[in-house]
């Protein structure tokens, strides 16, 4: 896209200007939109508010993200063949945040399945869960981690169960940590889901959690807003995501006072 002097836009076309920029790339910088537009940053700050305000975007640190609206969920077997190895190494490092004796939570979700199959070696572990994978990823043939699942409706679309019956055994279990898997993050908006049983759960775990809240979730769910609230961000003590988080998002998460813990294939975790 050509660059332009100062005088050569009004604030509608420059900001139509950024809307389609952003569409495009996704993430825009602040320092990069000054010089691209021939104005100065705290104008570029002035549009993107203004862009914020009307919810195409969300403000980073240093620029901007676009806001991604979900309209339908995301089906788990769908879900579960995208960015398998960033998953994988997200559940590798996530498992690490787990001490023995400890009882934990751990919600629905193509990204929390990936916990089960590195927990297998703490001992005196309790895992309750409303994700069905767990049955099958939990190797624990040694009997050390005691695995309860909380019951409840199934739901194919999600591989998880939900209602008042997951809610109730729920209700009856304090956990030292829980595990969330999520649709969507935004400094704004908070966790979100597509389904409003998905965030009864995970609701009800974060009420009974004495410890940490922990989000396993790719770079793909930051900027994603979907229809029902589970949290506020306030309320999560730490994100394990994936190397492929735009820094200026991880700058933003931590200064809302959130851990993030980086996962890398190697298996040699950023902490922050």
């Amino acid at each position: 896209m050509k660059e332009f002097a100062q005088s050569d836009l009004i604030p509608a076309e420059r900001q139509e200007y950024i809307v389609t920029l952003i569409q495009q790339k996704k993430a825009v910088r602040v320092s990069a939109l000054s010089d691209a537009l021939s104005v100065s940053e705290i104008t570029i700050r002035r549009d993107l508010e203004k862009l914020e305000e009307q919810g195409v975007l969300e403000r980073t640190h240093g620029g901007a993200i676009l806001t991604q609206r979900m309209r339908q969920e995301p089906l788990y077997v769908q879900k579960e063949r995208l960015e398998i190895e960033a998953k994988r190494a997200i559940g590798r490092a996530a498992a690490q945040l787990v001490t023995p004796g400890e009882t934990i939570f751990v919600h629905s979700g193509s990204t929390t399945r990936q916990v089960f199959s590195h927990l297998a070696h703490l001992p005196r572990l309790r895992v309750i869960t409303s994700n069905a994978a767990a049955m099958a990823e939990l190797d624990n043939r040694d009997e050390s981690v005691e695995l309860i699942v909380v019951g409840g409706t199934y739901r194919w679309q999600s591989n998880s169960l939900v209602g008042p019956i997951a809610l109730s055994t729920i209700a009856q279990i304090n956990a030292s940590k829980t595990f969330l898997g999520v649709d969507g993050i935004s400094t704004q908006h908070g966790l979100t889901t597509p389904i409003q049983e998905e965030a009864e759960v995970a609701r009800a775990m974060i009420e009974q959690t004495r410890g940490a809240i922990i989000v396993v979730a790719d770079h793909t769910k930051i900027g994603v807003v979907a229809e029902f609230v589970t949290c506020g961000l306030k309320k999560v003590d730490t994100i394990v995501t994936d190397t492929a988080l735009d820094e200026d998002w991880r700058e933003s998460l931590a200064a809302e006072g959130i851990g993030i813990v980086v996962a890398s294939p190697n298996g040699l975790n950023n902490h922050a």
